[in-house]
């Protein structure tokens, strides 16, 4: 629950013990949980009478330290605002910047790509071009027109590698019955979670390695209703996730559990990312992607820089030479 203390503002309760309340205060700008002691803290709390805060609220991946016995988010753990200012040194103008988008003339970005494998589902399979495909009992034409998507995809860093799909795809027994649930979650605008069991069911059946079942189960959702369904690979995913302060109960195996966390969590991230430019979720797995991968940009840009400023190195005498 949320509390509102006197002198500390709002935060949110995350662990209690018999004589002390743990409150995680994001005014301080630091990942711990102040320790609260009961009952002499009792009188500066309230619970009523201040504003909500979703993302406060939504915050959950907090891990008891065990020697300072304190509760405390990912030791890189980011601030909404920060995550923000590390996207906008790459993107100055957010969401809408032309390299972001992928229309400054340079290379083409995360966004861009995913734009294009959804514009090619859309050539492809949209329309009920897919549905007809399935029902013609033609599944080897649904496997011809995914891999010709792949093309897009494979150039999405720790989307899938190249011939991911050709191998998935091996069986057709399996492959009709994921392609059945497929069309399943496809066909309805807000499906329960009945047809993703049906869909993760079905991606388990196809007999994957851990790295690429995710992306298999969630890709094909994702780029056909990038406003509705979410995306996840496992090191953009949770390790953007983490750094902001959320825990998406990953397991390797697609389950609705995690699923849905990711796609509750995108709903409440894509709103605070509206104000940049974020128009729907493929925007959001990009700022996931970049969250979670930022710390390895500044390294290797630090690395970079400490290179170019290394004297060069000294040649080493010649045998005989003086001195």
């Amino acid at each position: 629950m949320l509390v509102q203390h006197a002198s500390l503002g709002v935060g949110k309760v995350v662990a209690l013990e018999p004589s002390a309340v743990h409150v995680f205060f994001p005014d301080s700008d630091k990942r711990y949980a102040a320790k609260l002691h009961l009952p002499t803290v009792r009188a500066m709390l309230r619970s009523d009478g201040f504003d909500r805060d979703a993302w406060l609220e939504g915050l959950s991946s907090f891990s008891l330290d065990p020697l300072t016995r304190r509760y405390a988010l990912a030791a890189n753990w980011l601030t909404h605002a920060q995550a923000i200012a590390d996207f906008e040194a790459t993107y100055p103008r957010g969401f809408l910047d032309p390299a972001y988008l992928g229309s400054g003339g340079g290379k083409r970005e995360r966004a861009s790509r995913w734009r294009a494998a959804a514009a090619d589902w859309t050539e492809l399979l949209g329309g009920g071009k897919a549905e007809q495909f399935f029902d013609d009992g033609d599944v080897r034409e649904l496997v011809r027109r995914t891999t010709r998507i792949e093309r897009h995809v494979v150039l999405v860093a720790g989307a899938l590698e190249p011939g991911s799909l050709a191998r998935a795809f091996r069986d057709e027994e399996t492959t009709r019955a994921y392609f059945d649930a497929l069309l399943g979650v496809l066909s309805v605008p807000s499906p329960a979670r009945a047809r993703f069991d049906r869909l993760f069911a079905a991606t388990a059946a196809l007999g994957l390695p851990p790295a690429i079942a995710w992306p298999v189960a969630t890709l094909f959702p994702f780029i056909a209703q990038p406003a509705r369904q979410v995306f996840l690979a496992p090191r953009s995913a949770c390790g953007g996730a983490e750094r902001l302060g959320c825990d998406l109960r990953y397991d390797a195996a697609p389950n609705w559990a995690t699923y849905s966390a990711l796609r509750a969590f995108s709903t409440k991230l894509l709103e605070e990312l509206k104000p940049s430019g974020a128009r729907d979720f493929v925007d959001v797995e990009a700022f996931l992607h970049a969250t979670a991968t930022a710390k390895d940009r500044a390294a290797a840009a630090g690395r970079r820089k400490a290179s170019a400023k290394a004297p060069a190195p000294r040649a080493a005498p010649r045998r005989g030479a003086k001195g």
